[in-house]
């Protein structure tokens, strides 16, 4: 008999574990964002996760092009975006979480022996240069005819292709490829030229007005504090690219 009471009560505790499982599961806000068209696992995609856990919340990311994004992002039919840069005709149209979330600087690498060839933007013309597919750098070298652009899938083609001089140079975020050169031992090979763009890119995390968002936007700030100071969002870039180019060796 006592067996069975036993058996009964594990069997109630189970059955009210599960149902509250489904229960928070049912409660649990979802939150809809949006990444670019072909990259629904690139590193935009794991900054929306990330911010998602850290809040407790599930999203549903869908691809949608830029400045469609933007359109629902103004109109509340997105909850929110990563990836923005913070300028004056849109800061009326949605909440800029603060501080931005990372800062990065486009970097042109070349191998160390040629680093004194380059020492000003004019000595790149006429040469062959490795850039991302699909990427947009800064308005003078994208419109520049004058370089060739040679466009790779990940980081390390580039690396690889600069290694064996089919290309010049290439350009990356530096804040991405000197960590990537440094574990494949290649940081006194590949080195940054000379010549260095002047600008750099600041992103935000960024909301909409019409999101219930905006009731934790305290909350997302302590959480960009929190990632900056201990290093996690750009863990999670590296990571990234780590991954790439281990998935094309």
């Amino acid at each position: 008999m006592k067996a069975l009471v036993c058996l009964c009560l594990l069997f109630y505790l189970i059955s009210c574990r599960q149902a509250c499982a489904i229960q928070e599961a049912e409660n649990k806000q979802v939150f809809h964002s949006g990444v670019a068209k072909g990259f629904d696992n690139g590193l935009h995609s794991k900054y929306l996760k990330y911010f998602a856990d850290k809040l407790s919340v599930e999203i549903e990311i869908s691809s949608i092009s830029f400045a469609r994004r933007v359109q629902l992002l103004k109109s509340g039919k997105l909850d929110l975006m990563v990836g923005l840069q913070r300028t004056e005709n849109r800061e009326d149209e949605f909440v800029y979480i603060l501080p931005h979330y990372e800062t990065l600087r486009f970097r042109y690498y070349v191998l160390k022996d040629r680093r004194d060839d380059f020492n000003t933007y004019s000595d790149l013309k006429g040469k062959v240069v490795g850039i991302n597919r699909h990427a947009k750098y800064f308005s003078l070298f994208d419109s520049d005819e004058s370089i060739t652009k040679y466009p790779l899938s990940t980081l390390e083609q580039n690396i690889e292709m600069l290694l064996r001089g089919r290309i010049d140079s290439f350009i990356h975020y530096g804040e991405s490829a000197y960590p990537i050169l440094a574990e494949l031992g290649l940081e006194d090979k590949i080195v940054q030229m000379k010549y260095q763009p002047q600008h750099e890119k600041r992103h935000y995390l960024v909301i909409s007005k019409h999101s219930p968002l905006i009731q934790m936007k305290a909350k997302l700030e302590n959480i960009i504090k929190n990632a900056i100071a201990k290093g996690e969002l750009l863990n999670i870039r590296l990571a990234h690219y780590r991954q790439n180019s281990q998935g094309n060796n």
